[in-house]
């Protein structure tokens, strides 16, 4: 046995040539991580810049908050210990200043211009870019051009009808609740899902999803925050290079189905749509307004045209963008309403002198509401329906931020959550307070009101902000103007969510009434 012994430990001798090869490969990889340890902390260029130091050396740490779901709370929390401007990875520089907001969004000529982020902007699951994924200049531009028209006022203007007809059916719809005795635990979280979703189908896909009608979640909406969280994930993995040709394949297959079912779907209705012409006017009808095409290929920035695949990538990104976020919004106002009976009260009291009948509430009568709103400038600022950051790249030779200058190729962004919840930028940051908005409290005189940009800012700014705000105005009058509403107590702590790029919501239950009585 000894002998046995022997002869193995000759085999696996330190000077064998394996042995050696794996003790070198092991002794230079440690090296290595100790010499970027190093160098991320002292010699890199990002090193002036304040943060925790284990971000500092790794981006595991910021990416796995993000994953988990608090890092909307934890970037918070670093701006408020190290100031304006932290370093949150080793080529990663976060900002909560109004001004850094203006410089890394807004206009630049073309060589200064701050691109976005390919890892931060996952294509979707047909490979194919739409509006907001786009990093590619003249992709963007394109499709910006092709969607303007139909998001402008005036053609705005030309859906009101249909935008309340769907809005009058949930009124109805609680209505009944309230009348089958089921008002006292209503999860309007939901309603406001269905409303958008079924507001948006209509526009993009030419029907409904039919949840208003059937007081449910589509299958298809109950599938979309697993879309998302899939795409986070795979975020994550195209930010490691060796990862980035199977970061698809490492999600789990149950979470991957979701996502391809969820894209599937919303590329069927689309196709469905296309199939009916150009004559109803619709999102669809201003892209099919000079023709689609079913050639793929890199179109110039003034050609007038989409291939069928970015038609279907545009379908899934409007449809997400022009309803979660909306419903994210109503949501979060509608809690923070019942959560300060003081603003409800004048609230209401606006809603309903203004309106003597529910018949009277349109886009432009709710548009000159000034408490309304001052509520909704509230409601984006405390509770942002994008919390996190929308990153971009510092271009050739460098460019400053802030007053910060910032290398060339480095990661920025401004963050929504941590800027809106600052002490440095607005007064009592964590009360819902709208009378800040109105200019007559001097308690607020010193906020800085440019540092929220829930929509952006610049030539990449929401497309979509001045159709979010004539639906959240007709739908919060409508609702006020109907219906007395109290959160239950299972809705005392609905605000502490988890964020996977969009806000991971439970239901808001609450207690409908119908008004006591019309002024």
């Amino acid at each position: 046995m000894a002998a046995k012994f022997q002869n193995m430990m000759e085999i696996v001798s330190l000077e064998s040539p394996g042995v050696l090869i794996l003790g070198s490969a092991v002794s230079i990889f440690i090296a290595w991580q100790l010499y970027t340890v190093i160098y991320n902390l002292y010699f890199s260029p990002l090193s002036k810049f304040p943060g925790p130091k284990l971000w500092a050396i790794s981006q595991l740490p910021s990416q796995i908050t993000f994953l988990s779901g608090p890092l909307h709370l934890k970037l918070l929390a670093m701006h408020n210990r190290y100031g304006p401007v932290v370093r949150t990875a080793p080529n990663v520089v976060s900002f909560n200043s109004g001004e850094a907001f203006k410089e890394i969004y807004g206009y630049r000529p073309d060589h200064l211009r701050f691109e976005k982020h390919r890892g931060a902007y996952v294509v979707p699951y047909n490979g194919v870019d739409h509006i907001v994924s786009a990093v590619n200049h003249e992709t963007h531009a394109r499709h910006r051009r092709l969607l303007s028209h139909v998001f402008s006022e005036r053609e705005l203007k030309g859906q009101e009808g249909l935008i309340r007809t769907l809005v009058d059916t949930m009124i109805i719809k609680l209505r009944e609740k309230v009348w089958d005795g089921e008002g006292n635990n209503v999860d309007l979280a939901s309603w406001m899902n269905f409303i958008t979703f079924d507001i948006t189908g209509d526009l993009m896909l030419g029907e409904p999803f039919g949840s208003l009608k059937d007081g449910k979640t589509h299958p298809w909406v109950e599938s979309l925050f697993d879309s998302v969280k899939a795409l986070a994930v795979v975020g994550v993995l195209t930010q490691y290079p060796f990862l980035q040709a199977m970061a698809r394949k490492l999600i789990p297959k149950s979470l991957s189905q979701k996502e391809a079912d969820h894209f599937n779907f919303g590329a069927q209705k689309a196709d469905q749509r296309l199939e009916r012409g150009a004559e109803r006017p619709d999102f669809m009808s201003a892209i099919m307004k000079n023709g689609f095409s079913e050639k793929e290929g890199r179109y110039q920035e003034n050609e007038k045209i989409m291939s069928r695949s970015e038609i279907h990538s545009t379908a899934f990104l409007l449809i997400i963008a022009g309803s979660e976020t909306t419903a994210t919004l109503l949501s979060g106002c509608i809690y923070y309403l019942c959560k300060t009976q003081p603003v409800m009260e004048r609230l209401v009291n606006e809603i309903r002198t203004a309106f003597k009948s529910d018949e009277e509430i349109t886009f432009n009568e709710a548009e000159k509401l000034q408490y309304l709103n001052a509520v909704i400038e509230e409601s984006l600022r405390i509770y942002p329906p994008i919390p996190v950051g929308l990153p971009r790249i510092i271009p050739a030779g460098g460019a400053s931020v802030a007053g910060h200058y910032v290398p060339e190729n480095t990661v920025v962004s401004g963050q929504h959550y941590a800027a809106y919840h600052s002490p440095t930028n607005f007064t009592l940051p964590d009360s819902f307070i709208p009378e800040r908005w109105l200019g007559t409290d001097p308690r607020f005189a010193d906020d800085k009101k440019f540092a929220l940009q829930p929509f952006s800012t610049g030539p990449r700014n929401c497309i979509g902000k001045h159709l979010a705000y004539a639906e959240i105005r007709l739908i919060i009058c409508k609702l006020f103007f109907n219906f007395d509403i109290n959160t239950n107590p299972e809705a005392t702590n609905w605000k502490d969510q988890k964020v996977h790029f969009l806000w991971d919501r439970p239901p808001l239950m609450v207690t409908l009434k119908e008004r006591a009585a019309k002024n």
